[in-house]
């Protein structure tokens, strides 16, 4: 490594500022020097400042290519179509890797081949096509005994081929991955983050709530040891999610509240904005639209947004504008999520035929990608059109269906909408079980602190001549001017020391006054207590 020496092993040791200033040393001595440059501009995207580690890695590439290092030049090329891949820039990020192609025509077996490989996967829109360049990475780090290599082909084959369907081999490629990128045999810290993301995304995909949690929760606690700040927030937002879905909200909250906490610098792709967007789909599931649509706005033109952006439009009756942002996220394929939202629209649209198609194809979708939570889905929006259509005998079948299949997969926002739309759907019958139905939706939103959803499941018990609201143990009378000030604030989701910023007070102070309110109400937990508040329009 030579003169790079210093800065490398500051580098390996995860200490990104002494590692900066260590090659910002070497450049001041011996400018364009492509190796202290690549060092520089690998320091600073790991210290957050991503912009301008790509552009020192740029600088990088063209004084390797004055050298005539072709091999180092090539990697380079790599690395740079795959951050214009993920800025949505295709034309530059094609450019960048058809260089690399050229420059590693001829330098014979490199680890650089590999990371080619590992990018034409991430880039190929065909399943098959991914596991073959995914195949030839992991064939490439075989050769070479290069762990970093062979954890991120690992990953894209795992991800390859349970996007083929055959989920058990996907997922035991994906386990091995993350053994390879967290188990101490990969030391490059781009290759251990590319691992690790690649399944979060994938486990996170498939429903598999507990292997995303524990793979989340191991990633999270690596990231932070190794100080790898923009891996953290990204894996948290994940995380997030993966607890949002779980209904673990208040946990979501605290995860989210990290995330933010360690966002890096503003730059580009959706890593910067996944927290933001996790946290804005949280509240959509609140029942907390406005507060949703301040966090998503500006973020118009982020794929990863464009799910609660639809759901956003459509909550508020804004049914062209979500067609609009549907239409054009076509064009960048977003899968099966793109078909919920699809059913989801048309549903509310009244066009039941469209509809119904998407529940078919939902239906195969689940079927060949072996996903029980399309299967729900589907069955669910098949329910519903049933329903709409008057054919009570098949819409209580399918929601009946989807109730099950929510439930298994633990699902808890959704299995109560599912059970709220069979409710519907029995007391046309003038069953008994629509009381009970409806009151189990209820009782599972307010635990939630679903507002919108718990005032529906109120309003169709009202309807049923039941009430519509539960009881709690506590008064809202017995509680000071200042507690219910502060029983409003957990209700927005709004940690002890966001309340004590908020109300001016002592962090101590808050804490007091929240286990106050929590005592006077009669309930264990914030999320009960902000239920109530809810309730009580407080």
């Amino acid at each position: 490594m030579g003169i790079s020496d210093a800065g490398w092993q500051h580098f390996a040791r995860a200490e990104w500022s002494s590692a900066r200033d260590a090659f910002e040393g070497i450049l001041a001595v011996e400018p364009g020097d492509p190796e202290a440059l690549d060092g520089l501009g690998q320091s600073l995207w790991w210290l957050g400042d991503r912009t301008a580690g790509i552009e020192r890695r740029r600088e990088a590439y063209a004084a390797y290519q004055q050298r005539a290092d072709a091999q180092s030049a090539g990697g380079l090329a790599t690395y740079l179509a795959g951050e214009a891949r993920i800025d949505g820039q295709h034309a530059a990020a094609a450019g960048w890797l058809a260089r690399a192609r050229r420059l590693l025509a001829d330098v014979g077996s490199v680890p650089e081949l590999g990371w080619l490989a590992v990018e034409d996967a991430k880039r190929a829109d065909d399943a098959a096509a991914a596991e073959i360049h995914a195949r030839e990475a992991l064939g490439v780090a075989h050769e070479l005994a290069d762990p970093e290599v062979e954890c991120m082909a690992l990953a894209q084959l795992g991800r390859a081929v349970v996007r083929q369907g055959r989920v058990d081999e996907g997922v035991a490629l994906l386990d091995e991955a993350m053994t390879v990128a967290l188990g101490g045999e990969s030391r490059d810290p781009l290759a251990c983050g590319d691992a690790c993301c690649t399944t979060l995304v994938v486990c996170d995909g498939l429903a598999d709530l507990n292997r995303a949690t524990q793979w989340c929760e191991a990633v999270v606690d690596f990231a932070e040891r190794r100080h790898f700040t923009p891996l953290q927030s990204w894996c948290r937002a994940i995380y997030a999610g993966v607890l949002v879905r779980a209904g673990d909200w208040e946990r979501a909250e605290a995860v989210l509240s990290e995330a933010l906490r360690h966002r890096p610098a503003p730059s580009r792709g959706a890593g910067r904005v996944r927290p933001l967007v996790v946290l804005a789909e949280l509240r959509l599931r609140q029942g907390r639209l406005e507060e949703a649509g301040g966090l998503l706005e500006g973020l118009g033109d982020e794929p990863v947004a464009l799910a609660p952006l639809v759901t956003l439009h459509r909550e508020r009756g804004e049914l062209a504008l979500a067609r609009a942002l549907l239409e054009r996220g076509d064009q960048a394929g977003t899968g099966d999520e793109r078909l919920v939202l699809w059913g989801n629209l048309c549903l509310a649209e009244g066009d039941l035929d469209a509809a119904a198609a998407v529940a078919q194809r939902l239906r195969q979708d689940a079927e060949g990608l072996s996903r029980d939570d399309l299967a729900a889905e589907a069955a669910a929006l098949e329910g519903r059109v049933a329903g709409e259509r008057g054919d009570r005998a098949t819409a209580a079948s399918k929601l009946d269906e989807a109730v099950g299949q929510f439930a298994a997969l633990r699902y808890p926002l959704e299995e109560g909408r599912a059970r709220l739309a069979l409710a519907g759907i029995v007391a046309g019958h003038g069953s008994p079980l629509a009381v009970a139905g409806a009151r189990a939706a209820r009782d599972m939103f307010e635990r939630l602190g679903a507002r919108r959803d718990a005032d529906r499941a109120a309003a169709l018990l009202r309807d049923l001549g039941a009430s519509g609201r539960t009881a709690v143990r506590g008064d809202r009378d017995t509680l000071t001017a200042r507690e219910r000030e502060v029983l409003g604030l957990i209700a927005e989701g709004l940690s002890n020391r966001q309340i004590a910023e908020r109300l001016v007070i002592a962090p101590k102070t808050a804490e007091h006054h929240v286990g106050r309110v929590l005592a006077k109400l009669g309930v264990g937990s914030r999320t009960a207590a902000a239920a109530y508040a809810v309730r009580e329009g407080i």
